[in-house]
């Protein structure tokens, strides 16, 4: 009986709490988080130390904006038209009985190009020609007579009219039969061919196209404001679409002197030579116009233009005032936006935005950005983008 008492006794006694072994589990996680917390806080105080010390400055070459003076050039647009241009045709009617030129050649002044039939012509002329021959005979035995007063006073003046009649007969004819061949009122190059051997051709029809192509004219027109832009024998530069990278160059001769009513435009004259033969009238000219007025710039090297959201800018060098922690302190970059107003041979004319004296940097943009610390050098190494 007391055997049984004490193992009821054992299998009575009580087990840990659940709530012991809770808390022990909560005290082991305060415990990592607190080793965790320490770690990351020496880690963020070891990047706060490294982000104190300010990068070197980044090495740029510059260069020094210089003030000029520049001829401001006006864009225009005009067309090229033959120095002499006409289309041949002929004044009397008649069939073609002689062609004497072929399409496109060149021909000197005077030259025969077409004759038509002047028979009827030469027998009008051999016909007054022939009553000439009469009566200039008959005035000449009146005269011989007038002597032995056989004949009177007004005989002879009704005989000498009739005489200039005939001779101005046989210029009339001459005339008629002249209008039946057809010559070239200057040199230059024919165009194509418009009739044909044997056919009738009626007053005024066109027989070929002829144009004077060793000078050209380049008509163009200007705005009122630019009027006074004009002088006598300006440069103009202008391009053609058929030689996109050749420039062609032209000198102004003459300009209306009362403008266009409707458009207030002044109609403009200049003179291309052309004995290369590499115009053709009807062109479209691209042009600039070099203007007699000079504008004040400031040059700089046209490495140094770049683009923004703005338009075009420069990054210029400033230096901040010096102090007590940084008595040297190291040039910073501002960007300004400038108005380009030309470039030419590497070489670009700011308009506005800059000074005379400003130092521009010249390489090395695409890793600028404005307040920059940077450090002038001869030479920059090519920039090479980080590899991603």
């Amino acid at each position: 009986m007391d055997n049984t008492q004490v193992t009821d006794h054992s299998a009575a006694a009580p087990k840990p709490r659940l709530w012991l072994r809770i808390i022990v589990v909560i005290m082991l996680l305060l415990a990592l988080t607190g080793v965790l917390a320490y770690q990351k806080s020496l880690q963020i105080q070891e990047q706060i130390a490294q982000g104190s010390q300010l990068p070197p400055p980044i090495s740029v070459t510059v260069a020094e904006a210089r003030s000029a003076q520049w001829n401001r050039r006006i864009r225009a647009v005009g067309t090229l038209v033959a120095y002499q241009g006409v289309n041949i045709t002929t004044e009397e009617s008649g069939i073609v009985t002689s062609i004497n030129f072929e399409s496109g050649d060149e021909v000197e002044s005077g030259s025969l190009l077409v004759e038509l039939d002047n028979r009827t012509e030469m027998a009008n002329l051999e016909s007054a020609r022939a009553q000439f021959e009469a009566d200039n005979s008959q005035y000449q035995r009146l005269l011989k007579l007038k002597d032995q007063s056989f004949v009177t006073r007004n005989d002879i003046d009704t005989q000498a009219s009739l005489v200039d009649i005939s001779a101005a007969r046989i210029n009339v004819a001459k005339t008629a039969l002249s209008k039946k061949r057809i010559y070239a009122p200057f040199s230059g190059k024919l165009g194509i061919r418009r009739v044909d051997l044997g056919q009738y051709v009626a007053p005024g029809t066109t027989i070929v196209t002829l144009l004077s192509l060793d000078q050209l004219y380049l008509d163009f027109t200007l705005p009122e404001s630019n009027f006074k832009d004009l002088v006598g024998d300006q440069l103009i530069e202008f391009k053609v679409r058929s030689y996109p990278e050749q420039t062609f160059s032209a000198r102004v001769e003459t300009w209306n002197p009362q403008l266009d009513a409707n458009t207030r435009n002044i109609s403009i004259r200049a003179i291309v030579d052309n004995h290369q033969r590499l115009l053709a009238p009807g062109m479209f000219a691209d042009m600039q116009v070099r203007s007699r007025r000079q504008v004040p710039v400031v040059t700089v090297p046209e490495t140094s233009i770049f683009y923004n959201i703005y338009g075009q800018a420069v990054y210029i060098l400033e230096q901040p005032e010096a102090t007590e922690n940084d008595p040297d302190p190291d040039f910073r970059l501002a960007a300004r936006q400038v108005d380009v107003a030309y470039r030419n041979d590497g070489v670009a004319g700011i308009a506005s935005g800059i000074v005379a004296g400003d130092r521009v940097v010249t390489s090395g943009q695409l890793k600028l950005y404005p307040n920059l610390r940077v450090a002038i050098v001869d030479d920059v190494p090519e920039y090479q983008p980080n590899a991603q």
